[in-house]
């Protein structure tokens, strides 16, 4: 099995994870990246801290980038039409 990196990086530069996971296949890798990514979104809007383009790089063992996951691109919402940014409908 290949063994993938989540490294994490935002304004302040890059934290490298020198652990790393073993998975089955690319897609399971980036399955988890997005969990993890919705952790650390939830524990970021808890703190009340900016979410300022953080995102998971994973990479595979030979250092192969497989896939960008920014934390905003894990939270799922959905406004109606009749809804406004303003607060009127």
């Amino acid at each position: 099995m290949p063994r993938y990196y989540f490294h994490v990086r935002d304004a302040e530069g890059l934290s490298v994870d020198f652990e790393g996971a073993d998975f089955a296949s690319d897609e399971r890798a980036c399955d988890e990246a997005k969990q993890a990514a919705k952790e650390m979104l939830a524990e970021r809007i808890l703190r009340d801290e900016l979410l300022d383009g953080t995102m998971f790089e994973v990479f595979k063992s030979a250092g192969v980038l497989v896939a960008k996951i920014p934390l905003m691109s894990v939270m799922r919402f959905k406004l109606s039409i009749s809804q406004r940014f303003d607060g009127r409908e």
